[in-house]
């Protein structure tokens, strides 16, 4: 599919340059004259840099957990985590820039949103409750601050500790939705597949 291919160059490339200059130093212009392509046509499938990026974690995310039977595990956890660690300069790069648009705010809301629906649909609510709520951003923060360390590498802890953590720290009700959710990809992209 064209947006597929097109959305996969624009990817590949800004792999490519954050393997040479960090997240700040990338311009969508300059990602654009590499691509051959135009401004216009990148802001047609992303809003920002930021949000290329956070479509790249979410096809490394896809990779692990989309399309297979329900499975939230130590092993499943760990498995995401050496997709990450397989482009950890990758992303690296891309979590050393902060601000009001960094990558962030994109993995945190992805992250609130997927703990959300799997709630919602496995557990048969209308939505979730202020402390099912709280707990999820608390869970979801606290990870993702743990999981920046281990990147980066300003931690001692193993990749297989780092996932075993994250798991037995899950709130329970959260597990028991991850456990039976069905991640896929038509969803996780929208209608269209990878969008």
């Amino acid at each position: 599919m064209m947006k597929d291919r097109t959305r996969l160059m624009f990817a590949s490339e800004l792999e490519k340059m954050l393997a040479t200059m960090p997240m700040d130093k990338v311009r969508v212009v300059e990602l654009c004259r590499r691509c051959g392509a135009t401004p216009p046509t990148f802001y047609y499938y992303f809003h920002d840099k930021y949000e290329l990026v956070a479509w790249i974690f979410l096809r490394d995310f896809a990779a692990v957990f989309a399309d297979r039977q329900p499975e939230y595990s130590a092993e499943r956890i760990a498995a995401s985590l050496k997709t990450t660690a397989q482009k950890r300069q990758f992303y690296q790069q891309a979590y050393s820039e902060s601000g009001q648009n960094s990558i962030d705010s994109y993995v945190q809301h992805f992250n609130v949103s997927i703990a959300s629906e799997s709630v919602k649909q496995v557990l048969q609510q209308s939505g979730l409750s202020k402390q099912q709520m709280l707990a999820v951003r608390y869970h979801s923060y606290g990870m993702m601050g743990l999981f920046k360390e281990w990147l980066n590498n300003d931690s001692k802890i193993s990749l297989e500790d780092l996932a075993e953590f994250q798991y037995q720290m899950t709130p329970e009700f959260l597990k028991k939705a991850f456990q039976e959710y069905r991640f896929s990809s038509r969803h996780l992209f929208g209608k269209g597949g990878q969008n």
